[in-house]
């Protein structure tokens, strides 16, 4: 297994096409090799260039030894697929059935882990903190926001009752302050008269009497008229001022009420860090789903382990190497087109994999044969050359 999982460098969480056929091209080597250096004036510098080719060779080693180590374990890989494709048709039931439900579950909980939310890990927290209280704060701000909306309504019609009334005695003061007026007029036009008919009287003889007699009935009919209409309006007055004490003794109550119950809906607020029972809602209902989605991802996690255990352990029954990669790409088991693609994918691997030794090889020989060249070339360099050869492990044969 270790073999498999250094060959495709995977990660459990990466998708398995990309865990299987990720070709580093990085590692590749060109495709041609340097050119060759024809002058090397002075010792050193051959035994450098030596020097040089030999680590080249070291390299071409481990790269020749890592895509060995890759080929066999891309053929191993192959050989699965052919044990796996050997199954008989009777017995595939517990292994497809188990490859079916880890692609089923590895689906929907990649769309429970991918799923955004609207809350914060803050908001998240405190509800957590408060999530045996939560309903039932929730409960009792949404009825107290309703009652602050009628509360709201009754000190609206409050108001408005108030400036009636205000209208109202603002009219019955006008009506008395016209009264007296009226009456300031009529006592003048009466007192006028009475002179006049006296002046008249004592100028001329005639009797005047008939007229001072209707001036003193008008008189006494207007002060009565005025005289009922003050009190009328000083009953109404009172009665209006009752009413107005009583209403601002209604508003005053309702505000007092008001202030508590706004008090209490502030304090909640800031409690939640909300601005309404609204938005608590809305949280609250987001956190209850992603409690849920946990629940689920929990139960999908031990469903999950619960099937990738079955699929190993009846791989493992058919000689299947390395079932546990399988567990990645479960969906190459139910689908036959997809496992010809894996083969597909495979084979071509392979051959890079050959192009690759191929390569390093011939390069790896054409490094030694300068080497054997420069010695061959130059003999005062050839003891020292092979202590080199020596050094990096190198047969010169």
């Amino acid at each position: 297994m270790g073999l498999i999982k250094s060959l495709f460098g995977r990660k459990k969480r990466q998708t398995d096409m990309e865990l299987e056929y990720e070709y580093e091209e990085a590692q590749q080597l060109p495709d041609k090799p340097a050119k060759k250096i024809n002058r090397l004036g002075s010792s050193s510098e051959r035994l450098t260039y030596i020097r040089d080719n030999c680590e080249q060779i070291m390299e071409y080693r481990k790269q020749i030894e890592e895509a060995k180590l890759e080929y066999k374990a891309v053929t191993s890989y192959l050989t699965d697929i052919q044990r796996i494709d050997m199954v008989p048709l009777d017995q595939r039931g517990s292994i497809e059935e188990a490859a079916r439900n880890i692609y089923n579950l590895t689906r929907e909980r990649n769309k429970l882990k991918n799923r955004s939310s609207i809350l914060t890990d803050s908001q998240y927290h405190l509800l957590e903190q408060y999530e045996p209280v939560v309903q039932k704060d929730l409960a009792k701000i949404i009825n107290c926001e309703d009652y602050q909306a009628k509360i709201e309504q009754d000190l609206a019609k409050l108001e408005k009752e108030r400036k009636r009334l205000n209208r109202e005695y603002s009219d019955i003061k006008n009506k008395q302050s016209f009264l007296k007026g009226l009456a300031i007029v009529i006592s003048a036009v009466v007192g006028l008269l009475f002179i006049m008919f006296i002046i008249l009287s004592s100028i001329m003889d005639a009797n005047y009497s008939i007229p001072f007699m209707m001036t003193v009935l008008m008189g006494t009919v207007s002060a009565v008229f005025i005289f009922m209409e003050a009190r009328k309006n000083v009953v109404a007055i009172k009665l209006v001022q009752s009413k107005l004490n009583r209403q601002i003794m209604l508003m005053n109550k309702v505000k007092i009420k008001s202030v508590n119950n706004r008090n209490y809906l502030e304090y909640e607020y800031s409690k939640y860090n909300v601005d309404n029972g609204n938005q608590l809602k809305q949280l609250w209902d987001e956190y209850v789903r992603i409690k849920e989605e946990s629940r689920k991802y929990l139960t999908n996690t031990q469903l999950l382990e619960f099937n990738n255990n079955t699929l190993i352990k009846e791989l493992k029954k058919f000689g299947v190497a390395d079932a546990e990669i399988w567990i990645f790409q479960p969906l190459a088991i139910i689908d036959s087109k997809e496992m010809v693609e894996v083969r597909h994918r495979l084979n071509e691997r392979r051959q890079k994999l050959r192009e690759r030794i191929d390569l390093n090889t011939k390069q790896m020989e054409e490094a030694l044969n300068e080497i054997k060249s420069i010695m061959e070339k130059y003999p005062d360099i050839a003891y020292e050359g092979e202590k080199l050869l020596q050094k990096y492990k190198i047969q010169n044969d």
